[in-house]
């Protein structure tokens, strides 16, 4: 086992790379907050309570309609439901954890420590949690200087849409779908979704759409899932 520098510092090596799509995705978070109202602070607090670029977005873009607060909320659940599954299956990989270094660990979880951390669990070096800190808070600090910078030079920029920031949400989410492609009955689930989802936008309009398309996935895709207990079972004849 390596010592606990040398994992964290490693870490910090493999964060470089992603650094490159995590600060412009910052920046334009931090410009959507401040062209929806938002002052600099409240962009701020809310990059330092939860580190999910998504569901921020989701949240700005929301946020100008004066939607009550629990309907913003369904929506960014429905955007992040997929962290649960995430902790679940990263948690089972790292090393055994007090508590407080579990919560840690869960707070920093996103799709790129996600994906990094399951590669280095399958690795002879194993998933220690100084290395997932050193991955992750190199990710979330970087996180949180793109924002403010985006927040700080978003307000030069009048209409967001001019400059595609429109389009953020849905190429970032289709390109997390397309990383689920080759899950079983994906196309499926997907199609289920997409389905419920514009059924909703078209008669009932935005963002139910998001919570509702969200929940059918789900609900798609635990009616097809087979038990492990149930795969075993149909082996024995």
């Amino acid at each position: 086992m390596n010592p606990p520098k040398a994992d964290i510092l490693e870490g910090v090596r493999v964060s470089m790379p992603f650094i490159f799509s995590v600060f412009p995705f910052g920046m334009v978070v931090g410009t959507l907050g401040v062209n929806s109202g938002a002052g600099l602070p409240d962009v701020l607090l809310q990059s330092l309570l939860f580190f999910a670029g998504a569901s921020q977005t989701v949240m700005w873009e929301l946020y100008p309609q004066g939607l009550s607060l629990w309907v913003i909320a369904v929506a960014i659940f429905a955007v992040n439901f997929r962290l649960v599954l995430y902790s679940a299956a990263i948690g089972r990989r790292l090393e055994p954890l007090t508590k407080p270094r579990m919560l840690a660990a869960l707070f920093l979880l996103q799709d790129i420590s996600l994906a990094v951390g399951i590669q280095r669990a399958d690795s002879p070096s194993g998933l220690t949690w100084h290395y997932y800190m050193g991955l992750s808070l190199m990710l979330y600090v970087t996180w949180i200087i793109s924002v403010v910078l985006g927040a700080i030079f978003g307000v030069f920029i009048s209409d967001p849409q001019l400059v595609g920031l429109d389009m953020l949400v849905p190429v970032y989410f289709l390109c997390l779908v397309m990383g689920f492609r080759a899950k079983p009955n994906a196309a499926t689930i997907f199609a289920v979704s997409a389905g419920i989802a514009a059924i909703v936008f078209v008669y009932i309009g935005s963002p139910y759409h998001i919570g509702a398309g969200g929940v059918a996935g789900m609900l798609v895709a635990a009616m097809l899932a087979t038990p492990p207990a149930n795969k075993a079972s149909n082996n024995v004849v």
